[in-house]
C-alpha cells in the first residue's frame, strides 16, 4: 500500500501498489520503502517508482527530475549536487559527485572590477555565473550503475508534469512572488537577462506549464542523457551562452564528467557518520565538528551551555572550512587530519563553557601539513524495501540559481560560480569566506556545504539517512538532527522539528559574534537562553527557517520518513 503525507498531515490511501507495472518486488528485507522529498508532487512521483517494483536509484533518478520541475527555487537540470548510495549487499557506502565545473574560459580574477574589488552581482546574475551543469549526466552514472527500470519511465513523470502542469503550493507561490521582486532589483545590466517569471509564475493552486521544459526532458528521454550533452539541448545552451556573454562552450559540455568518490567517514559516540567528500565541505566539516563535540558531556538540549559549546565549535571548523577545502583535483585537501579525533581535540582544547571567544581572536588550525551556500538547495532521501538507499542534495545555489533561463529550452541555469573564492578572504552570498584551495580554475568544482549523510548505529546498520539544503547552514542543520536523535534519543520527527541555530566564521559584521536564529514562533528558542547567550556577549540574526530537512529513519525493519514542516513537502511509502 502506498501512503503520502502532505503539509496538513492527512494521510491518504494511494493506488500505486494496485497497478502491477514493472513485476514483482523482489524479496523485501524492510516492511515498505519511503521517499521524503520537499515538495508532495515529487514524492508521489518516487513512491509510484517505487510501487512499481523501481529500487531507491529509480525512485531518485525520477525524483530528480520530477523536483527540477515541481521546485526550480533549488533544484533543476541547469544545477548539479551530490548523492549518497547504500547498498546493503555489498555493505559499502559509495558517493557520486555531479556538481558543475567552471568552463574552461574561467580564471581567477573573473569577478574582480577594475579596482580589484569583487563584483558579487556578476558572480550571481550574470551568464558568467553559471557553471557546467551536471545533473543529466549525474542521474545517467546512477542509474547506469543501480538503476533497474529504463530510462525514459524515470523521466515520463516529470514531462507529465511540465506538459500537464502541476499544482503550486502556497510556499512555492511566496518564493515566486519574493524572488521575483529580488530579481527586480537587479541593476539594469542584467535585468534583461533575468527571465524566470516568464516560465515560472503563478499563485497557491494555480496549476504551472512549462511546455519548453517539457519539451527539453522528452528528448533527454528519448535520445538518452548525452542529447543534453551534445544535442539541441546544448546549442540552445551555448546560445543562451553567446547572448548574455556567458562562458560554457559547446566543447565544456561535451567534456563534464561526473566523478565517483570515496566518502568521509567518521565515529561519534558508537554511531558510524558517513557523508561526502570534498568538493563538499560537508562531510569533513560535520566530522571534525562531531569530534570537537565528543569529547564534552551531554549539556541539557538547547541551554545556554549546549548552544554555546556548539557555537564555539563552529567558529573552529568554518575557519578550517575557508582555508583549507577546496576540489582535491586542484588543492591538496588534508582531509585525513581535519577528520582526526586528536586534531579536534587539540582544536578544542582552548574551548571555555564560561567564556566566548573573540572571533577576530580566531584562524585556522596548524596543520601538520601543507596546502596550497538563504541556500535554496533541495534535499531528498529514499530507502527501498530491499534496504537499498539514497541521500541526494542537488542546488541550483541562489534561489532559481542565476534567473537566466535557457531560451526554448524552459530550464534555469546555476549561479554555481559564486561558491569559489572570488578573492581570497571576500565572503561569498552566504558569508563564507575562501582561500587559494577554493580560486576559480577551468574545468575545477566550486566548494560546497552539501552535506548529504547516512548514520549507522551501533550494531553497524543504517538508521538514519538525511541532509537540507541551507548553504552553511546544512552543516549545522544536519549535525543539530543527527544529535537530537543520537545523543537525546529524540523520534525522527522530534528530531527534525525541533528548534536549531546556527554560527560560522567569521562574523559578517567585524566586532559581533551572531548566532542566527528561527523567526517561527514554533522554533525559537526560550528567552531565557537568549538572554544568558547575550551576556555571554553573543548577537543574534533572525531569519525565517534553518534548513529543510527530509529524513527516512530504519529501526529493525520498520521504515519511517520524515519531511521538515519548516516548508513543504512529502513522504510516500510503497
Amino acid at each position: 500500500m502506498c501512503r503520502r503525507m502532505f503539509v496538513a498531515a492527512v494521510c491518504l490511501i494511494l493506488p500505486f501498489a494496485l497497478a502491477g507495472m514493472g513485476g514483482p518486488v523482489a524479496a523485501s528485507t524492510l516492511e515498505r520503502g519511503a521517499v521524503a522529498a520537499p515538495e508532495s508532487q515529487a514524492a508521489e512521483v518516487g513512491g509510484s517508482i517505487l510501487s512499481r517494483g523501481g529500487n531507491a536509484v529509480d525512485a531518485a533518478v525520477a525524483v530528480q527530475f520530477a523536483i527540477a520541475v515541481t521546485n526550480a527555487i533549488g533544484a533543476g537540470i541547469g544545477g548539479g549536487g551530490f548523492m549518497l548510495i547504500h547498498e546493503p549487499a555489498a555493505g559499502e557506502v559509495v558517493a557520486l559527485d555531479y556538481r558543475e565545473t567552471a568552463p574552461a574560459g574561467a580564471h581567477r580574477d573573473m569577478f574582480l572590477d577594475q579596482h580589484g574589488d569583487v563584483d558579487a552581482e556578476l558572480s550571481i546574475h550574470s551568464a558568467l555565473a553559471s557553471g557546467v551543469p551536471g545533473t543529466v549526466r549525474g542521474m545517467a552514472a546512477v542509474h547506469k550503475q543501480y538503476g533497474s527500470l529504463p530510462w525514459a519511465e524515470l523521466i515520463q513523470p516529470a514531462i507529465d508534469l511540465a506538459e500537464n502542469g502541476f499544482e503550486i503550493d502556497p510556499w512555492t507561490a511566496g518564493k515566486i512572488l519574493e524572488y521575483g521582486d529580488k530579481f527586480a532589483l537587479i541593476s539594469e545590466r542584467f535585468r534583461e537577462q533575468v527571465e524566470f517569471k516568464l516560465y515560472f509564475n503563478g499563485g497557491a493552486g494555480d496549476r504551472m506549464k512549462i511546455p519548453d521544459l517539457a519539451g527539453t526532458l522528452r528528448r533527454i528521454a528519448e535520445q538518452g542523457p548525452e542529447e543534453f550533452y551534445t544535442g539541441e539541448t546544448a546549442e540552445m545552451i551555448v546560445a543562451e551562452m553567446q547572448r548574455g556573454g556567458g562562458l560554457i562552450t559547446a566543447d565544456d559540455l561535451a567534456a563534464y564528467r561526473p566523478k565517483w568518490r570515496d566518502p568521509i567517514e567518521g565515529y561519534y559516540r558508537g554511531y558510524r557518520i558517513v557523508s561526502m567528500p570534498p568538493p563538499s565541505s560537508g562531510g569533513v566539516i560535520l566530522i571534525e565538528f562531531m569530534n570537537m563535540l565528543e569529547p564534552f558531556e551531554r549539556l541539557a538540549l538547547h541551554s545556554p551551555q549546549q548552544i554555546h559549546l556548539i557555537a564555539e565549535a563552529a567558529k573552529r571548523v568554518f575557519a578550517d572550512r575557508s582555508e583549507y577545502l577546496g576540489d582535491p583535483a586542484f588543492a591538496d585537501v588534508p582531509v585525513d587530519v581535519l577528520t582526526a579525533k586528536d586534531y579536534a581535540r587539540a582544536r578544542a582544547s582552548d574551548i571555555d563553557l564560561a567564556r566566548r571567544t573573540d572571533p577576530a581572536t580566531l584562524k585556522a588550525g596548524d596543520l601538520p601539513v601543507r596546502v596550497d551556500s538563504d541556500g535554496q538547495t533541495t534535499h531528498f532521501s529514499i530507502v527501498d524495501r530491499n534496504g537499498l538507499a539514497v541521500s541526494n542534495t542537488t542546488t541550483m545555489n541562489t534561489g532559481y540559481g542565476s534567473g537566466l533561463v535557457v531560451d526554448g529550452a524552459g530550464f534555469l541555469l546555476n549561479s554555481q560560480m559564486n561558491d569559489f573564492s572570488a578573492k581570497p578572504g571576500v565572503p561569498n552570498v552566504y558569508g563564507v569566506t575562501g582561500s587559494a584551495a577554493n580560486e576559480i580554475a577551468p574545468g575545477k568544482r566550486p566548494l560546497s556545504s552539501m552535506t548529504p549523510t547516512m548514520v549507522f548505529g551501533p550494531g553497524g546498520h543504517l538508521e538514519l539517512v538525511l541532509g537540507s539544503p541551507g548553504g552553511p547552514t546544512i552543516i549545522t542543520t544536519v549535525l543539530e538532527v543527527i544529535l537530537h536523535a543520537t545523543d537525546y534519543d529524540r523520534s525522527l520527527a522530534e528530531a527534525v522539528d525541533l528548534p536549531r541555530f546556527h554560527h560560522q566564521w567569521p562574523p559578517a559584521v567585524t566586532g559581533t559574534d551572531p548566532i542566527a536564529i528561527e523567526t517561527d514562533e514554533r522554533y525559537t528558542l526560550a528567552p531565557e537562553t537568549i538572554a544568558a547567550l547575550s551576556e555571554l556577549g553573543y548577537t543574534f540574526d533572525k531569519v525565517e527557517s534553518l534548513g529543510d530537512v527530509q529524513a527516512v529513519e530504519i529501526d529493525g525493519r520498520r521504515v519511517t520518513g520524515v519531511y521538515d514542516r519548516r516548508r513543504t513537502g512529502g513522504v510516500v511509502y510503497d
